[in-house]
């Protein structure tokens, strides 16, 4: 970047900045170009938006990943919060019953239960991520497909993973039992067909397949921190959706493996650049807050770079914010593989495990429970 390319990014950052049709971008104050070389007398806003410019022994530096000021560097960005909305919650809801309504012309009844059940399945995952302390908790619903529950939190535990995979799919399969055994116990079928949705679809989502619960529990509990049997695991997913999508004609499963082969083009991608980075001397062993300013522009060049979706959004050596910085920032934290806080023992994992399998007898234990209690004959 040359000493003017500076100077036109150092004057838009700056509230004194105006634009002359004969001279371009000049200073209010004094209705001149810019004629300063590294900083202006004059200049007020937001520092961490000046870009940052390279002198000769600073561009050796660099090179070598050895500079020996971080303050030269602008502060790393940080994601806004993002507040729930629940205006587009409810409008997903709408969209995702009116898409069974007119696509298969379903039983309204039948739309409705089946969203208060994925909604319950979703609300499960969400109070476990709330008292995880998770942050910008929010639900969607996917038309034709389900819904998902999200939230983020830094430093997560692979307990808290496996408790939050389990909080969906486990209470729904317990409601649904004790429904279907009420309405087996009064020959109600409605409570017996709302018992049935409320199993199976709960079980079908305890299946150890990604993106299934079943298969981020299996995940965490076993590989989370190995990204090639991770790769492994999708492409085993793959397989077996589509044999399901198959056997049951649901061909709107078929959206879940290309989905899936996405996640392992861009894994695949970021196993790449880690063995670069590793090799080029950074610590990525770490989270996102542990990142120096210095850190987080360098290995944002490492980037632009080294992966094409950011060597058009990206200046090499230009530190600046772009409109797209988030995207940097959510790549940043996939790339980076801090450790998880506390790990499983191996006596933890049985535990979850039995937990798991456990679950799948929860219908036919529900039933002999009121076989003994004399309720069912």
């Amino acid at each position: 970047m040359n000493i003017r390319e500076y100077q036109v990014g150092f004057c838009k950052a700056c509230q004194n900045s105006m634009f002359d049709s004969s001279k371009g971008i000049i200073c209010k104050l004094t209705k001149e170009i810019a004629d300063f070389e590294h900083e202006c007398d004059n200049f007020e806003g937001d520092r961490s938006k000046i870009p940052f410019i390279i002198t000769k022994k600073e561009s050796k530096d660099i090179s070598n990943h050895q500079q020996d000021s971080v303050d030269d560097y602008p502060p790393k960005p940080y994601e806004d919060e993002k507040k729930q909305s629940l205006k587009k919650s409810f409008i997903s809801v709408f969209i995702f019953i009116a898409a069974f309504y007119l696509i298969f012309r379903w039983e309204f009844q039948y739309i409705l239960i089946l969203t208060g059940v994925i909604f319950i399945h979703e609300l499960g995952h969400l109070l476990a991520m709330k008292v995880f302390k998770y942050k910008e908790l929010s639900m969607f619903f996917i038309p034709l497909m389900g819904a998902a529950a999200s939230g983020k939190k830094d430093n997560v535990t692979q307990k808290q993973k496996v408790i939050i995979a389990l909080s969906g799919p486990l209470p729904g399969i317990i409601i649904g039992s004790i429904i279907y055994a009420q309405g087996y116990v009064f020959e109600n079928e409605l409570y017996m067909k709302i018992g049935n949705i409320f199993i199976y679809l709960n079980l079908f989502n305890l299946l150890p397949i990604m993106p299934l619960d079943g298969g981020w529990i299996l995940k965490s509990l076993f590989f989370s921190s190995n990204e090639k049997i991770s790769i492994v695991f999708l492409w085993i997913s793959i397989a077996l959706i589509t044999v399901i999508a198959l056997k049951i004609k649901a061909f709107l499963l078929f959206l879940v493996p290309v989905l899936l082969f996405t996640q392992i083009n861009l894994k695949t991608e970021y196993l790449k650049i880690r063995k670069l980075l590793i090799n080029d001397g950074f610590d990525i062993k770490k989270d996102y807050n542990e990142l120096s300013d210095k850190e987080y522009w360098l290995l944002r060049d490492e980037l632009a770079i080294n992966m094409k979706s950011f060597s058009k959004m990206i200046e090499v050596k230009r530190y600046i914010e772009t409109a797209n910085e988030s995207r940097v920032i959510n790549a940043l934290k996939q790339i980076l593989i801090k450790p998880p806080l506390k790990k499983i023992g191996v006596g933890g994992k049985i535990a979850f495990v039995f937990i798991w399998l456990l679950t799948f007898l929860t219908p036919p234990i529900v039933l002999l429970i009121y076989h003994i209690m004399g309720l069912i004959k």
